[in-house]
């Protein structure tokens, strides 16, 4: 078991990671019960060691997050969605030299999402067993079962991103994959720096002074949250947050109208609550949010995002790629809305750009140009279809 707890040792590790220049990276984090994520244990394997650090005695880890946010040193994840948004809490700057081989799989072959198990299973051929996934990471001390299963999260992951790279090369898709990466940096980043209020559900259906107030509620609660270190949620649930917008109680009695609004922790805050509504609804109608307004969409669409659907999805079999990493019905959707309704005018989908545009960005556009013929090929074949130029 290698289990750093010294701030000397994580600071010699951190200097061997920068002299190897690779890494492989994960942690492990209680997300349930806190604003943020608590982070429990870090584990890393450079070329023929792993090892795990614990955040709860090494207080000062700094210098990782140093690494990871620098161009220099490369970072070896599988889905790490939350490893992302530990950097860039910890730094306000996004990993520099980031690689996601569950993101690369996907460019790779028709594999996406593939979890950890079945993606070192698939690339390696080894066995990783996942025996600590209900696992205390919180409880302290850490037995030698939960290290042992920390590490194989680390263990094999370079030996995978060595394949990919060469599987990549082969076929021509190294930039693919490394747009992708970005891309999945980027979506991340842009989610934490959009108001956060505009995550809450159903929140495009609400007025500008519904949203006015869905804001204020929002950011009364973030701070409450923030404060006492508890999931927002906690605090105040989004679907009564919204409720609360649709109906600027005046007082306590109007909002204990609200079913679920009874509860006794809610009460407690009833005068709060009563008071962030008055003052939004007070403020000036220049202070109010804009409605959200949606996509123009008219009742062809969908039937014209369908085939391209057919398209997309029978292009993504003849190459062997996941559709879910190339696009969605969104995405589709944007296609549409960009040929039929703007005229081609402004910036292009995402399908159409990049890799994307190179990949599938001519087949879409002949599609709804009318230029190509869909027939069934075989019914008995992966790729049924075959997408013909009209003459």
């Amino acid at each position: 078991m290698s289990l750093i707890t010294s701030q000397s040792k994580f600071n010699a590790l951190c200097k061997s990671i920068r002299e190897t220049g690779i890494v492989a990276f994960d942690t492990e984090f209680v997300a349930e019960s806190y604003y943020r994520p608590r982070l429990c244990l870090l584990q890393f394997h450079l070329p023929g060691h792993s090892c795990c650090v614990d955040p709860f005695e090494v207080r000062d880890l700094t210098e990782w997050w140093d690494i990871m946010s620098d161009d220099e040193t490369t970072i070896v994840i599988h889905g790490g969605r939350e490893e992302v948004r530990f950097c860039y809490f910890a730094t306000q700057k996004p990993p520099g030299k980031l690689v996601d081989v569950q993101i690369s799989e996907g460019v790779l072959s028709r594999g996406f999402p593939l979890s950890h198990t079945n993606l070192v299973q698939r690339v390696l051929n080894e066995r990783v067993h996942g025996r600590e996934t209900r696992s205390n990471w919180e409880k302290r001390p850490l037995v030698a079962e939960q290290i042992e299963y920390a590490e194989d999260d680390v263990r094999h992951l370079l030996d995978v991103w060595d394949d990919q790279q060469r599987r990549l090369k082969k076929l021509g898709r190294t930039e693919w994959a490394a747009a992708e990466f970005q891309r999945f940096i980027n979506d991340i980043i842009a989610d934490e720096e959009r108001p956060g209020y505009l995550r809450l559900p159903s929140i495009g259906k609400l007025k500008p002074r519904e949203l006015a107030v869905a804001r204020d509620l929002w950011n009364w609660r973030d701070q409450k949250a923030c404060a006492q270190d508890k999931p927002p949620r906690f605090i105040l649930r989004d679907d009564l947050l919204i409720e609360m917008a649709k109906r600027c109680p005046k007082n306590v009695r109007e909002l204990s109208m609200t079913r679920g609004m009874d509860r006794r922790d809610y009460q407690r805050l009833a005068d709060e609550i009563i008071a962030v509504v008055k003052q939004a609804v007070s403020s000036p109608e220049s202070d109010w949010p804009s409605r959200l307004e949606g996509p123009k969409r008219a009742s062809q669409d969908d039937v014209l995002s369908r085939i391209l659907g057919l398209a997309l999805a029978n292009r993504c079999s003849e190459m062997g790629i996941s559709m879910s990493i190339v696009g969605t019905t969104a995405d589709l959707q944007d296609v549409v809305r960009w040929y039929v309704h703007e005229n081609q005018e402004g910036p292009k989908p995402k399908l159409l750009q990049g890799w994307r545009g190179e990949f599938c960005g001519q087949l879409l556009a002949q599609v709804l140009n009318g230029e190509v013929i869909i027939r069934v090929v075989n019914p008995h074949s992966d790729d049924p279809l075959g997408f013909e130029t009209s003459s």
